[in-house]
This record gives C-alpha cells, sequence and structure tokens, in this order.
C-alpha cells in the first residue's frame, strides 16, 4: 500500500482511515465532490499539506480515468456514497447514479489500471430485512432506495472479481460512531450535540424498540487495514465489521444522556418518519476474524465516553 485513492476521504471513516495511514504511505489522494470547511478531516487535524485533495465526482468516469492515470493509485478504498436514507428515499436516481454506478466506474478504473487493492464499502442495510445476526452468505435483499442501492454495490464489486480478477474486499460494517462525526444526521452524535445544548434529542416514533449494533469507528480502520493486508486470501469476498454489541435506540438515547450532565432534566422527542427502516439488523462477525484476526477492542459503554468528551472539546 503506497498509492492510495480514498474516495469519499473528507467524510468520517475516510479521514479516520487517512489519520492511521497518512505516515506510512508515498501519498494519498482524496476524491470529493464537496470540499467544505466543517469535516471530520480538519477536526481530527490531519495536515491537509501531506495529501492531494481533489474536487471530482465518481459519476464522471473521464475524470476518474485522468485522476488514476496521473497518480498510478495502487490501493483504493471506495467509501463515497449518497449514504443518509432520507436523502436517497426521495431521489433513487442520484442515489443509485451515485451509489451504483459510481461504484461501476471505480471498479472499471480499478481494472484498467491494474490496481492491486480495492475495499468497496458496502453496509449492514445491503441484506434488508432478513433474519438477524445477518450471515455474509445471506442473500442481498434491500427494499428501501438506499439499501437496494447497497445490494448492488455489493453484487457488482464481488463480480468483478469473478469476471476479471479484479482485487476486491467488500466491507458490511454495522453503524459506525466515533470522535468527530461531523454528519449530524446520525444518532449518536446528534444526540450528544443536542444535550450539550440544552434540547431533548430525538428519536423516530416507533424507532425506539429497534435494534441496531455500533461499532467505534477505530475499529472499523483496523477491519478495512486488516482486509487490505491480507488481500490475497480476502480478495472476492465480502465481509461484516461489527461490535457483537446489540442495543434499542431508546437504550443508546437513554445511555448517552446518562453519561452527560444533563441527565435526567431532557425528555426525549418523538417525530414521524416519513422513509422505510428496518427493525431489527446486527451482524455475525465470526468470518473477518477467521481471516484476519481482527476483533473489535472498544466497548460501547467507553466508546460513547470517547465520543462526549470529544465532542465538548470541538461543539
Amino acid at each position: 500500500m503506497n498509492k492510495v485513492l480514498i474516495t469519499g476521504g473528507t467524510g468520517f471513516l475516510g479521514s479516520h482511515i487517512i489519520s492511521r495511514i497518512i505516515d506510512e504511505v508515498d501519498s494519498i489522494t482524496v476524491a470529493t465532490t464537496d470540499i467544505r470547511q466543517n469535516t471530520t478531516l480538519k477536526k481530527l487535524g490531519v495536515d491537509l499539506n501531506k495529501i492531494n485533495l481533489v474536487k471530482g465526482d465518481v459519476r464522471d468516469f473521464d475524470f476518474l480515468r485522468l485522476l488514476f492515470n496521473e497518480y498510478e493509485f495502487d490501493t483504493v478504498f471506495h467509501l463515497g456514497a449518497l449514504s443518509e436514507v432520507k436523502k436517497c428515499q426521495p431521489d433513487p436516481k442520484l442515489a443509485f447514479e451515485t451509489n451504483v454506478m459510481g461504484t461501476v466506474n471505480i471498479l472499471e478504473a480499478c481494472r484498467i489500471y491494474d490496481v492491486k487493492a480495492v475495499a468497496v464499502s458496502s453496509s449492514d442495510k445491503a441484506y434488508g430485512s432478513g433474519q438477524v445476526p445477518y450471515l455474509e452468505d445471506y442473500a442481498m435483499d434491500g427494499k428501501g432506495i438506499y439499501e437496494v442501492s447497497k445490494s448492488c454495490t455489493d453484487l457488482i464489486a464481488r463480480s468483478y472479481y469473478s469476471n476479471y480478477g479484479v482485487p476486491v474486499v467488500v466491507t458490511r460494517c454495522s453503524n459506525l460512531y466515533g470522535g468527530a462525526d461531523m454528519n449530524m444526521s446520525r444518532i449518536i452524535p446528534n444526540t450528544i450535540r443536542l444535550a450539550l445544548l440544552g434540547q431533548s434529542p430525538t428519536i423516530w416514533k416507533g424507532s425506539e424498540e429497534s435494534t441496531r449494533e455500533f461499532l467505534y469507528v477505530e475499529d472499523a480502520v483496523d477491519g478495512y487495514l486488516s482486509l487490505i493486508e491480507n488481500i490475497e486470501k480476502t480478495k472476492g469476498e465480502a465481509f461484516n465489521i461489527g461490535s457483537g454489541e446489540i442495543v434499542t435506540i431508546g437504550k443508546l438515547v437513554e445511555m448517552i444522556l446518562s453519561k452527560m450532565a444533563s441527565h435526567p432534566y431532557l425528555s426525549i422527542n418523538y417525530e414521524e418518519k416519513d422513509f422505510p427502516e428496518i427493525s431489527h439488523q446486527y451482524l455475525d462477525s465470526n468470518k473477518i476474524k477467521d481471516y484476519t484476526g481482527w476483533t473489535p477492542k472498544t466497548k460501547l459503554d467507553k466508546g460513547l465516553e470517547y465520543c462526549i468528551k470529544g465532542y465538548i472539546d470541538i461543539l
């Protein structure tokens, strides 16, 4: 791993991967559609002079060809996507163009330019509403727009290995959380933000009993790097990456509030939702442990404490 491309690299997971590897590789290029000021990359204090920050869109294959030709990548982390269910549902064309055709474009460039290792980010949402815990050999059965886009991404990525030998590994992470996540549409950072402001957190009506699995972002970085480092063993495969800790949304919010000075003075607001949501989602992550030896290190209780401390410093 010497010349690295990260799509969506100014986002939460991408920024943490960059922070981890920046002093260990020859170059890092970040392709992003929006070079914003308030990003995780900047909140982590990453020296932007050490990376190639390029504005461009994965939907633009000509842009990608020029990018690959110029930088001669050997490793690609494809994390860029329209990742919010609430944004995908009202605009399926944009969701599929970005998440599906964007993935096709990245993989086609990797095929043409003979990249040595490619990690493609799928999601636990790609399984749809099947039996839990999800196993890697379960069908990709998304129903909502975002879920379907990830089901397609997953299948397309592995087809590039099956048909062309592109060394691609697919990741299916559970919900990520951790330091400097600036996407306040996610429940953990937004609950912390609202509590710090003395405002009541919000839960979608009916979601309080939904079960989810949350994975600390540094553990996710460990998982990604373990898959890339073992690419000869992992290529062509998909891997669940989860913490093994299952919690209801209601209990999660209560855990956060209990760790903050505002508890128990804040009540929880319940709002109607206008998008589909799967009630129960969590993973069996034994496969990645068997292939690479990866295991999660951070328990949810401790991870939330890290988050709260971090947001007190940056919000």
